[in-house]
Formats: C-alpha cells, structure tokens, sequence
C-alpha cells in the first residue's frame, strides 16, 4: 500500500514538473529574469563563501589542529604582550619540552634562506631557496608523511647527525626534474653536503607556498645556552585531556621557575598561547567585509525574485480561484506552486554554480599571497554552496507558493479585481533592497576613493627600472664582519661595471619587505638606558643606498667610503626621527646609544658588529618601509662597512630594459661566489603594485557587487512601477479623457517608486553610518562618514530609481483613452 501511495505521488510530482515547465516556458520574460537573478545572487556567494572558507574558516590539513598552539614570550614588565608576537629563546624552548606535561608534543622552527646546489656544485647552479629549520617532531605532530622516503627522526637534532635534507614536491620537480633516485644522493646546502632522505607530498606546504627545503634544527650546546635571543617560533599540540587553561598555567609556572634560575636573561618573561586556528587573521575584516556585501547581493536577488513571484501571484490569481472552484484542494494548489518554483530555483542554481566555477577562475590570480596551511584549490565548496541553495529554495518556493495559501484561505471565486497585496508587499521588499543597494555603494565608493589615496602616496623613492634581490650569505662561509662586508663591496664594483647599470646598493631589508627590525634608543638627557627606552626601527645600506633608491638627503651628509670598520661609528636618521627626539634642535652631531632586540646569535639579519654610540651625520627624507597606510616609523640608518648583515638585499637600477641586465648582474654574483644564488628578484614597481593588490582586489569585488546590486534594484523598481501602472491603465485613461495633462500622469506614475527610493535612501544612509566603525579600518585619507560619498552616493540610487521608473511612467502618459475604455 505504502509502495503504490510512493508511485502515485512520483506519478503527480512528475505531472506537477511538466506543468510547472510548460507554465514557464509560456512566460520566458519572467522565466528568464527569475533564473538570472538567482544565477547572479547564488554563484556571488557561492565563490566569495568558499574563498573565505579556504582562507579563514577551513582547518588546516594537520592532525587535530584545533589543539595546535602558537607559544609566545611575554613580559609584563617590558610591556610586551601576546600580540607583540614575540618569538621565544631556544634555551626556553628546550626547558619547555622536557618539563611540560600539558603538551603531547612541542616543536620549533624558524624560517631561513639557503643557497643549493646539485652534489658536486656543477650538475645545478646554486640556487637561493626558502627552507624551514624544524624539529625532528615536526612532520609526526601535523600528521605528514613524505611521499617518497622518510622525514626526520628523533635524533637527527643532534650534532653530527643532521646533515639530512626534506625536499618539498616543487622543488624536486623544478631542480632534480622529479628523479625518484634523489633519495639516498647528496646535495649542497650552503656549502655542506646534505643527504637527502625524502620527499614531501605535492599538497603539503607550511606557512609560505614557496619553501623548497627542510632541515633539522640542530640543538647543540650553544642552542641550549640562548635565553636572551628570542629567535625561534614554538608550535604546540595539547596533550588529551588538557584545557588551554591548564596549558597556560603551566607555562606560567615553567617561567617562573626560568626567572628563578637564569634571573639576568629570564626574570620576568613567561609564554601565552594563541590557536594556530582560524589562519589569516589580518584578512578577517577584509573578508567579512565582502562576506556581508555578497550578502547582501544574494538577499537583494532574492528580493527580486519575491516581487518578480508576487507579480505572478497576482497575475494567477484568478487561475488559482478558478482551479479550486473546479474542486483543487489547496494541499494540490501548493504542491503544484512548489514544483514550479522549485524549477525555478535549480535551473538557478545550475546557472549559479556554473557562475561561481568561473568567478573563482578569474579571481584566483588575482588573489594577494596569504600564508595558509594547506593547498586552497579553485574548487566549489560543498557545504557553502549547500547552505546559500538551501536559502535560495526556501526563499524562493516560499515566496512562490503565495497564491496557492491566499486561495486556499479565502476559498472565494474571484475573476475581477486586482490585489492590493503585492503592492504592498513588494513596496516593502523594494524598500530593503534600495538601502542594501546603498549601503554597498557607498562601502564600494570608500574604498575607491581610499585606494585612489594609496596609489597617490609618495613611498619616499623612485621605483622605476628599479629591480631587488635577495642575497643571504651562509655563516659557515661568511663567519665573521669583514667576510661580509668584502663580498658585499667586489658584488657593487662587478655589478657597476654591467652596461646600462646606473647605480646599485646593498641594504639589510628592502623596503615593503615587511620585516620590523628594531632597537631601542637612547639619546643624550636620559639617565640611563632603561626598558622604557622608544624603540625605533633600523637598516643597514651602503653608501650608494640614497642615490639608487633616489631617495632624498635633507640634511648633512650620506655615508662615504671613509665610514669603515676602523672610523667613528656613523648613523643617518629619517625625518620622523628628527622631528620626534629634536623637535627645535640641529640633530646633526648628535649621539644615539642603540640596544638591539637581537643578536648575531638570533639571525643574520641582524648587524655581524655593532658599536655603542652612533652620531647622527645626516637626515633623509621618510621612505615607506612597510606598508603605504602606515605612518611612517623612525628609523636609523647604519653604515654597511661599519655594521656588516648576512642577510642582505642587492638593489640594482637600470637605464633600459632590465631583464638581460640582471642576467649579467647575476652571473658577477656567481663571480663572486659561485655557491650563493639570488631569491626574490622583482622590480620595485611590481613591489609596489602587491602593496596595493589586496586594497584593489576589494574595492573592485565590492564595485562589482554594488553595480549588480543596483541593476537588481533598478530591475526591481521598474517591475514595481510597471506593475502599478498596469494595475492603473483605466484610472490613467479616464484622466487623460478628460483632460488630465500628461506631465501630471508622468509624476502619478513616478511617485511610488520615488517614495520608495527616498524611504530606502533614508534607511541605507542609516545603516552605513552604523557600520562606518568596520569601514574605518579599511579605508585610507578619507572618513567612512565623508558626507560627500553619503550625498554621490544616495544621489546615484535616486537617479537609477528614477530612470527605472521613466519608461513605464512614459507609456502612462502615452495610454489611449478610447482603446483602453473600449476594451473594458
């Protein structure tokens, strides 16, 4: 019985489809614009929600990630908290480990840069990678395995036994040609030979897409003596059982028993824990930025889409009273609504997720680099799209089952009249949709404006035919400051001599790097050197430095070549620097006492020899260091003969096309030192133009949505106004009969859809106030409540408004009286 019931309903669910097609293909207009909207609405969504996903809301591809823990250093003393982000020292790190109970496993790792070779330095040219230092564990706690041999064993930290190598899948295929016999061989790593024991999956990457190498971090006696250089990152994993509470007091607890033992390096420090998940948070406000704007797109398509199913329901209105007259129960009314609507809302989707498949194509280039865990492949995701049709189809078969329920409650045979329900109704609906559309123009337009402001921003120097690359010297090669600064000076006496070089410098760390590297500064008034000491950021340059970037020298002089290991220890400031410690006074001549956050012990970005006391022989104008919304810091600025770094940038500038001349440029590095490549090479321009892709990627994500949301809206309010005036063809035609002047119809016609554009204008200028708070942290040079964009905004929605009301108005005034009465 149960089986036959089952059939009979297929049978009439299957009748219900073909009618419901049949029913819209009589109505390709409405079929037509429903489906697109929802096309539009669903594949908006669809690609935003799931980019979010791969970026904030995915976990990792590690094994339990939601007990992995970020472990900082913090002092309250020194006023440095968890989001100062404070590495911690490797002598800690080591107590950590062996004295935690909270924590299953614990490992550290620090990011690095190596130059490689193939096993005799001649099979490969060396080549300048991103490698990782990690502890053995540190493959077993993320649940990785290698594709091709192992990964690293417990002992292998020891010295003596680490000299093994993890490739990762691309750079294996890119500088072995995929050879499965790489297992077993050897190459050069700085200089030493390493044997290589595995190869990582394709999919896995840690942090930076582009690392190509790992290597153990060899904990040796000097590793276990550092307490004072917080050099190392620290990843933790939660034992069973253990709350991030419980975690958190007992490293308080080890830190206090640190401070106890080693008071001169630990008194006063301890750890505070962070969740390795969600990743991505400087995106966060970005991305639920444009979460909410294609939000917003999707309720607006489908606000749409109600009116477009109100105005239906009042067109089969008479069809739906005729039917139950007829005998048609209103469970069957309903059924049938729902089967069209429901036809509605796949044909759709099907549209929308084609949409999205092709939104996310487009935009994947586009997308600014992100440190992720985890490949994020140009997919659908599965489960967003499943959420947005869900809503979709509520919404939809909802909306389109009103005029089976209105019948079957008033169970009356009405073949004459017009309902007042779907004007009121999709007035409403149309309300909503004219301030969400608003809202979304006036973020778009701030954004607009605000990358408009960052693009004008002067960064302090001239990016044009200005190329940099990154130069990293192995210690074991360079192990002292006059190693380093002799390679640094016959690398700028080749590379000068290269036809159509017009200047080249060495500095530390480029600009918009994105590194921080800071001391703290004592100048003359101040008792004593003190924990409260400001802390100003620093470089280090050769004296060629001003004249490459074509930078300005405000004041006194630059560095000259008399600035050597054996002169006064010499410093230029910028001129933040100058206005903030001598306000009124010459600070040429002055003495700076500088205490750097790190050591040579730490990394080789840090200076190899430092001095005491710096004076201050001149001033150079501001350059932007970091970002271009950023105020600008102050910085010192030290001698590269006097205070040599490892780590360095090579900055080249060319008179014509550069591509041939860092070929040459590269190959008097090889010169130089044939085991040292270069990683990193671009053009200061292009540098320049990632430091605006995320600012640009947004404002043209939320100009698109904007644009689509005011086409929705312009499409709703002419519906809105053609419904109304056909509902009042026979009032509009008496009028004209007897003498009313068009213009007086034109502006009849013309005032509900501007009562509804003002009423909306109203609300949407509200709402955007409200959100002005979250726009702030977005915008640059300009207010999230600049009353200019309020006003070009709200007048752009009224004018669209009015345009989307014009033509129906128009065919108001142009009714012929006689055929519209003759037909009544």
């Amino acid at each position: 019985m149960a089986e036959q019931i089952l059939v009979l309903w297929m049978e009439d669910l299957l009748t219900d489809v073909r009618f419901g097609w049949r029913m819209l293909r009589r109505s390709p207009g409405f079929a037509l614009a429903a489906t697109l909207t929802l096309a539009l609405g669903i594949g908006a969504n669809t690609a935003m929600f799931s980019v979010a996903d791969g970026l904030l809301l995915r976990p990792p591809p590690f094994d339990r990630p939601e007990r992995l823990y970020w472990i900082y250093d913090v002092n309250s003393t020194l006023r440095l908290t968890v989001d100062d982000a404070v590495p911690p020292s490797p002598g800690n790190f080591v107590d950590w480990r062996r004295q935690s109970r909270a924590f299953d496993r614990m490992i550290a790792w620090r990011n690095w840069f190596f130059s490689v070779a193939g096993a005799s330095g001649r099979d490969a040219a060396a080549e300048q990678v991103r490698g990782v230092t990690v502890s053995p564990g540190f493959f077993d706690m993320l649940g990785a395995r290698a594709a091709i041999g192992r990964t690293f064993r417990s002992d292998e930290e020891e010295p003596g036994r680490d000299q093994v190598v993890v490739l990762t899948d691309g750079f294996w295929q890119r500088h072995f040609g995929g050879d499965p016999a790489i297992v077993g061989r050897f190459v050069l790593v700085d200089g030493r030979p390493l044997t290589v024991i595995g190869v990582l999956p394709q999919d896995f990457f840690f942090l930076w897409r582009d690392s190509a190498i790992f290597v153990p971090m060899t904990v040796d006696a000097d590793f276990r003596n550092q307490r004072a250089t917080h050099s190392i990152s620290v990843l933790g994993r939660l034992a069973p059982g253990t709350t991030r509470r419980e975690a958190q007091s007992e490293l308080e607890r080890l830190g206090g028993d640190l401070g106890r033992a080693y008071p001169a390096t630990n008194d006063g420090w301890s750890a505070a824990l962070v969740p390795v998940f969600p990743l991505n948070k400087n995106l966060q406000p970005a991305l639920l930025m444009l979460l909410g704007a294609v939000g917003c797109v999707l309720l607006i398509a489908c606000i749409n889409v109600g009116n477009l199913l109100l105005a239906r329901a009042g067109a089969r209105e008479r069809e739906m009273t005729v039917r139950t007259a007829l005998g048609a129960s209103r469970g069957r009314l309903i059924r049938q609504m729902v089967a069209e609507s429901g036809l509605l809302a796949v044909v759709g989707a099907a549209i929308g997720v084609l949409l999205a498949a092709a939104a996310l194509r487009v935009l994947w280039p586009f997308m600014p680099e992100v440190k992720i865990a985890g490949a994020l492949g140009v997919t659908i995701d599965a489960r967003v799209l499943g959420v947005t049709l869900a809503a979709t189809l509520a919404t939809v078969m909802l909306l389109g089952t009103l005029p089976a329920l209105h019948t079957g409650r008033t169970g009356r045979l009405r073949v004459s009249g017009h309902s007042h329900r779907r004007s009121t109704a999709g007035t409403a609906l149309l309300t909503i949709e004219v301030a969400l559309s608003l809202m979304l123009l006036i973020a778009a337009t701030l954004l607009v404006r605000s990358l408009w402001n960052l693009q004008r921003v002067d960064p302090g120097f001239r990016p044009d035919r200005l190329t940099a690359m990154q130069v990293w010297l192995p210690e074991a090669t360079y192990p002292d400051a006059a190693g380093v600064s002799r390679f640094h000076q016959e690398l700028l006496r080749r590379v000068r001599q290269v036809h159509e070089v017009s200047a080249a410098a060495v500095v530390n760390t480029r600009p918009f790097l994105g590194w921080s590297l800071g001391a703290r500064v004592q100048t003359p008034g101040h008792a004593s050197p003190s924990a409260d000491d400001p802390i100003v950021d620093f470089r280090v340059i050769t004296p060629s430095y001003l004249a490459t970037l074509r930078a300005q020298l405000m004041r006194g002089r630059s560095f000259a070549d008399g600035d050597g290991p054996d002169a006064l220890p010499v410093a230029l400031i910028n001129t933040t620097m100058a206005r903030r410690f001598w306000p009124s006074e010459d600070p040429i001549g002055k003495a700076i006492r500088l205490r750097f956050l790190g050591s040579t012990a730490s990394a080789p970005w840090w200076p190899e020899h430092t001095a005491d006391m710096y004076t201050v022989v001149g001033v150079i104008g501001d350059i932007k260091e970091s970002r271009l919304s950023d105020q600008v810091r102050s910085v010192v600025y030290l001698s590269d003969s006097q205070n040599p770094s490892r780590y360095a940038h090579l900055l080249v500038r060319t008179e014509g096309t550069s591509l041939n001349v860092l070929q040459t440029v590269q190959r008097q590095l090889q010169a130089v030192d044939p085991n040292i490549g270069t990683y990193d090479v671009q053009s200061m321009q292009n540098v320049l133009d990632q430091a605006v892709a995320s600012p640009r990627l947004n404002s043209i994500l939320l100009w698109v949505f904007a644009v689509a949301a005011l086409m929705l809206c312009a499409v709703g309010i002419y519906g809105v106004t053609s419904y109304v005036v056909a509902r009042r063809t026979r009032e509009f035609a008496i009028r004209l009969a007897i003498g009313a002047a068009p213009s007086t119809i034109f502006r009849t016609a013309t005032r509900d859809g501007a009562t509804v554009a003002l009423i909306g204008i109203a609300i949407g200028v509200g709402g955007a106030l409200l959100l002005a708070r979250t726009l702030a942290s977005l915008v640059f040079g300009v207010a999230a409540t600049d009353p200019v964009t309020l006003l070009v905004s709200a007048a752009v929605v009224f004018a669209v408004a009015m345009l989307a009301c014009w033509r129906p108005a128009w065919r108001a005034t142009r009714v012929d009286p006689m055929t519209v009465l003759r037909a009544e």
